[in-house]
């Protein structure tokens, strides 16, 4: 009788199989794509996670990776800027909790020692208490509470990135993985650029169609040009993604990679300076440029830095002013025929939260609810700002002021204190030269950090949600190389400056 049952199996699942298959089909052909698509993704995952022959490392990837999209499902969705405009469930979630609970699994085993809590975190935990008083006594409480939420998972992200981090192919892994990722967003952007259009890929975080239109008229107030976005959702954010992540990947090629690694990588860095053109991101340039000349000034002084590697060091010197040539007719005219009303929006809701500061210079208005105060500050109407700029009002293009404004001069403090331990903890990193995978990466993340603060003049990248992800991932790879120092430092303890760089455990 039981042999009866167990022969039956294989049919059993093999009409499961049809049926998922089945179901499968019908939607590709009577819902949109991207929902198709995602139950063939979580159909192929188990495969995929059973032929890796290393689920950590599957999980690890997949975190990484999927950090940069924006496909989520999302509850209480109130449509929103600024900040997180719903609770939400994202792509990353499936890869970061199971990740999560291998370390959990590590630490109750005794495997891994516990980490003390870093300075980044407690800065970033001061601004969560922060967005915790709003929830409870703000008057826009489920605001605060999406962003409170967003903070959590985004913290969760970085540790979890951070304490994985504890090898030198674990730091191969997640800059190979940050350029596929980019590489994924520059092959969608030269596509967007070739059509003229969006791919309908919105789920995943591709903009709308009327956002590109008033993206691209607001250039100079034509339809004769086309900004890119990638999957970033708007061409400044897309700009300021590639200004992050380009330092980290130039100073890959500064250490010992494969011909074919070298060659990707290599790829990426020249696809993604021309994606970052065709963003017409004034912002975004400016943040390039200034992480590439910290970079350079940092780098080139340390000739033993990369004196095993003059061809990589050549090529990027020469490169730098041929693309400065080429890229100088579209900067001249972006800078000189640019509408100048973008400019003077930006100026106007400066001085908005400048008075919203002042109103509540301690403990600001509320986390997340700086577009909800704004109409009593703005010199328009309600109707007249819902003319101007539709259902959904903008907030200040200042991530540094958009803090300041909502959460005061106590979170103002902890913002840039926040960034404040980065940028030490990198300059300390600096002095140690135990890997060059380590000290590449720990600059490039610098570089990208600093890119993002400029940025943060001219922009919130970090309160969109897949971008805040991909600025907290670099983050953490300088907490993991200020980790892996400490730890190799204390195994080989004589002054490993000016050393040559030697192979990690």
């Amino acid at each position: 009788m039981l042999g009866r049952h167990y022969a039956l199996l294989p049919v059993s699942i093999a009409l499961l199989l049809g049926l998922w298959a089945g179901v499968i089909a019908v939607l590709a052909v009577t819902a949109p794509r991207i929902y198709a698509l995602a139950m063939l993704v979580g159909t192929l995952m188990p495969l995929a996670l059973y032929l890796s022959g290393n689920p950590r490392l599957f999980f690890f990837i997949g975190t990484v990776y999927t950090a940069m999209l924006g496909l989520s499902i999302n509850f209480m969705l109130r449509t929103h800027m600024g900040g997180a405009p719903s609770f939400a469930i994202d792509a990353v979630d499936f890869f970061l909790f199971p990740l999560l609970a291998f370390q959990i699994r590590d630490r109750l085993r005794g495997w891994r020692p516990s980490q003390r809590l870093d300075g980044v975190s407690l800065c970033w935990w001061g601004l969560i208490v922060l967005g915790l008083l709003a929830v409870a006594l703000g008057p826009f409480r489920t605001f605060a509470a999406f962003e409170v939420v967003r903070m959590f998972k985004l913290w969760l992200l970085f540790i979890v990135v951070a304490n994985e981090c504890v090898r030198e192919q674990h730091f191969r892994v997640v800059v190979l993985t940050l350029a596929a990722g980019l590489l994924t967003n520059v092959l969608v952007a030269l596509a967007q650029y070739t059509l003229r259009r969006t791919l309908g890929l919105q789920a995943l975080g591709e903009p709308s169609d009327e956002a590109v239109r008033g993206a691209n008229f607001g250039v100079y107030l034509s339809s004769d040009v086309f900004r890119v976005s990638g999957l970033a959702g708007h061409p400044n954010l897309f700009g300021a993604y590639i200004a992050l992540l380009l330092p980290l990947l130039i100073g890959a090629l500064f250490t010992a990679q494969s011909l074919w690694r070298r060659l990707l990588i290599g790829s990426v860095v020249a696809l993604g300076g021309l994606a970052l053109l065709l963003t017409l991101s004034r912002a975004a340039w400016v943040a390039a440029a200034a992480a590439l000349l910290v970079f350079l000034l940092v780098l080139l002084p340390r000739v033993q830095w990369t004196r095993r590697h003059p061809w990589v060091k050549g090529a990027l010197m020469a490169s730098i002013p041929l693309a400065t040539l080429a890229a100088a007719p579209s900067v001249i005219r972006r800078i000189q025929a640019s509408d100048s009303g973008a400019f003077e929006f930006r100026e106007q809701w400066v001085a908005i939260a400048w008075r919203m500061i002042g109103d509540a210079p301690v403990l600001g208005h509320g986390l997340n609810t700086f577009r909800l105060h704004v109409i009593d500050y703005a010199p328009y109407s309600a109707s007249k700002m819902t003319d101007l700029f539709g259902p959904i009002w903008p907030v200040v293009h200042n991530a540094w002021l958009l803090v300041w404004a909502e959460q005061g001069s106590v979170g103002m403090m902890l913002f840039v204190g926040l960034h404040l331990v980065l940028l030490v903890t990198a300059l300390r990193n600096l002095r140690l030269r135990l890997s060059d995978t380590v000290s590449m990466a720990n600059l490039g993340a610098a570089c990208g950090v600093i890119a993002i603060m400029v940025d943060g003049l001219a922009s919130f990248f970090t309160r969109v949600p897949a971008q805040g992800r991909m600025f907290w991932i670099v983050a953490a790879i300088i907490i993991a190389a200020d980790r892996w120092n400490r730890r190799n430092r204390a195994l080989r303890p004589d002054d490993a400056a000016d050393r040559p760089p030697q192979a990690g455990p």
